[in-house]
């Protein structure tokens, strides 16, 4: 021992401190309390943290705090020094070429995944190479003409929704607030597809059933259904599908 743990101890004992006292006073731990005092450093968190414990040690004890370092500094062993071990074999790094060409191929990929893409949503949409030639609508008889109006007594007429929804049939007015593309079926009939552009409208008739089978841009396409207008079909850019407007859709508006 160089003396120095021993001199802390005997100047505590001097004093009559317990070692939860001198903790009290010094504010340094028991446990390393009593590595200072039996020279034991390695408990310590390092060299700097027992050089620190010790001046305040000392000096709360009334020693020379420089001589407790001092003897603190001739008892310890230098640090070794660490040597840096050159492995035997040198490893290959990759060649500096390596890396853009990876970089690359992945940019190629993502090009060729966002044409890809569009491709796939404009053959969704429309095809200008193939020009679509719509079928006739079919319409609802002319209620004027499918019965005469004196067959019916003016006391058992129905009421005008009823007759609405049972002799008129079905008509949809689509108004197109934004370019929006769009595929009807009517009776189970497809009647016309295609790109409309904004401030465009198109009146389907039908007898039972009206189906907007898909809706490229919801929030682009107004519909009023035999005069009464349908609530908000969707978000801008969102995709619908199988939106049917029957007899039953015309009674709950």
């Amino acid at each position: 021992m160089a003396g120095e743990g021993q001199m802390l101890r005997l100047a505590r004992e001097d004093k009559e401190w317990s070692l939860l006292h001198t903790e009290e006073i010094t504010k340094i731990r028991v446990r390393y309390i009593q590595a200072l005092e039996e020279e034991e450093y390695g408990i310590l968190p390092g060299a700097t943290y027992a050089k620190g414990y010790l001046r305040t040690y000392a000096k709360q004890l009334g020693l020379n705090p420089d001589e407790i370092v001092e003897l603190y500094s001739s008892s310890i062993k230098p640090e070794a020094t660490p040597v840096i071990q050159v492995p035997d074999r040198i490893i290959k790094s990759r060649p500096l070429w390596v890396r853009p060409v990876i970089i690359g191929s992945m940019a190629l990929v993502a090009i060729v995944l966002v044409f890809g893409i569009k491709a796939l949503y404009q053959t969704e949409g429309t095809n200008p190479s193939t020009p679509y030639t719509s079928p006739p609508l079919i319409s609802a008889p002319d209620p004027e003409t499918a019965a005469p109006s004196s067959t019916v007594p003016p006391s058992q007429s129905s009421p005008p929704d009823v007759v609405a929804s049972t002799q008129d049939g079905l008509t949809a007015q689509l108004v197109f607030t934004q370019a929006c593309w769009i595929e009807v079926k009517v009776d189970g009939q497809a009647p016309f597809q295609g790109t409309f552009a904004a401030g465009t409208s198109k009146e389907v008739k039908g007898i039972d059933k009206i189906e907007l089978v898909s809706i490229g841009n919801a929030g682009g396409l107004t519909v009023t259904l035999n005069g009464k207008a349908i609530p908000s079909l969707g978000k801008p850019g969102e995709v619908l599908r199988n939106v049917v407007l029957t007899k039953e859709t015309l009674n709950q508006l």
